[in-house]
C-alpha cells in the first residue's frame, strides 16, 4: 500500500488546523513522528525502557498536543517541533513520577496513536520533510534515508556528551547557545563537541557498513 503523503508546508498545515482541520494535525504530526519517537527514545532511561514503550509516551504526547493546539504559535518551519519537545521532556518526568516515584496519579488512560491519526501508517513514516536542505551531517543523510532506526541505534553507542550534543544539535534544533547552557559550554566548545560527536557518529556508522568510503 502506498505511503499517504504529507502535502504543504508547515505553516500551511498549521493554518489549516487552527481553521479546525483535525486531519491537517494528523499530517503534521506524522511530519514530524520520527523524530518525536527518536527524542523520547534519547531520553527515557534504561529503566523506563523497561516499564513502558516509547509509543505509550507518544500517544500521550499526541493528545495533550492536539488539545493545547490553540496555544502554539507558529514562527518558521522548525518552531512546532521545538515546540514538542517541551511537551516530550515533562511527559517523559510524568511516567518517570508513577513507575518509579509512586505518584498519586497514573498517566491517563491513551487512545492508540493509529487511532488518533485514522488509521495512518506511522511506522512508515520517513524523516526527510523535517530535515532541513544545505549540508548534510551523518545524522541528517541516515534520517533521510534510513529513519531513526538505524539513528537510534548508533546514537547508543556514543559517549554520553555525544549523545547530548547531537541530540540538542541536531535532533531538538536548538542554538550552540541554547546547548551551551544546558551542557554548562561556551558556543564555540559546544561547535567544537558537535564536530567530533558527528566524526564519531560517522565512524560508528560506517562500522555498521551504512557509509562506504567511496
Amino acid at each position: 500500500m502506498a505511503k499517504k503523503k504529507d502535502h504543504g508546508t508547515t505553516q500551511q498545515l498549521v493554518l489549516r488546523i487552527q481553521d479546525g482541520d483535525s486531519e491537517a494535525f494528523d499530517l503534521l504530526f506524522q511530519r514530524y513522528y520520527p523524530r518525536i519517537k527518536l527524542l523520547v527514545r534519547m531520553q527515557m532511561l534504561d529503566k523506563l525502557k523497561a516499564q513502558v514503550e516509547a509509543d505509550d509516551i507518544i500517544q500521550e504526547i499526541y493528545i495533550e498536543v492536539y488539545k493545547n493546539f490553540h496555544k502554539f504559535e507558529y514562527s518558521d518551519p522548525d518552531s512546532f517541533f521545538k515546540w514538542v519537545t517541551t511537551v516530550i521532556g515533562w511527559k517523559i518526568k510524568d511516567f518517570d513520577k508513577y513507575f518509579f516515584k509512586t505518584a498519586k496519579r497514573q498517566p491517563h488512560e491513551t487512545v492508540s496513536l493509529h487511532q488518533q491519526a485514522k488509521g495512518s501508517d506511522t511506522q512508515g513514516f520517513e524523516l526527510g520533510d523535517a530535515v532541513p536542505s544545505g549540508q548534510e551531517t551523518p545524522s541528517q543523510i541516515v534520517m533521510q534515508k534510513e529513519g531513526y532506526q538505524l539513528l537510534n541505534q548508533a546514537m547508543e553507542r556514543l559517549p554520553e556528551n555525544f549523545r547530548k550534543v547531537i541530540t540538542f544539535r541536531q535532533i531538538m534544533k536548538l542554538s550552540a547557545a541554547e546547548t551551551g547552557e544546558r551542557m554548562g559550554m561556551n558556543s564555540n566548545a559546544v561547535n567544537v563537541l558537535f564536530h567530533r560527536a558527528q566524526r564519531k557518529l560517522h565512524s560508528i556508522l560506517k562500522g555498521m557498513a551504512w557509509f562506504s568510503d567511496g
